[in-house]
């Protein structure tokens, strides 16, 4: 995932995972002051839009809800998630 750390759709994305699913999320901050930034890969991905998931080689905008990230990324573990985009 693609991120801006001001970014307030970014940081409900993030919610959403909770923080020891958070932690084992591949995120990428874009803004060169950021914590661990790497501008140079957003640039290279041409990213336009944040957040921006790269699942498979292809690129998804805005916010997603757990289940379309589950199915689109071929995830096979309980469904059963805890939080959804309409509970923020």
């Amino acid at each position: 995932m693609y991120v801006l750390y001001t970014c307030p759709h970014c940081y409900k994305q993030k919610q959403l995972f909770g923080k020891e699913a958070l932690a084992e999320l591949n995120w990428i901050e874009c803004l060169p002051d950021g914590k661990n930034a790497q501008p140079q890969l957003c640039e290279a991905a041409k990213i336009q839009t944040v957040p921006t998931w790269d699942i498979n080689g292809k690129f998804y905008q805005g916010e997603q809800s757990l289940q379309k990230l589950a199915d689109l990324s071929g995830y096979q573990g309980d469904r059963n998630f805890l939080y959804m985009l309409s509970d923020y």
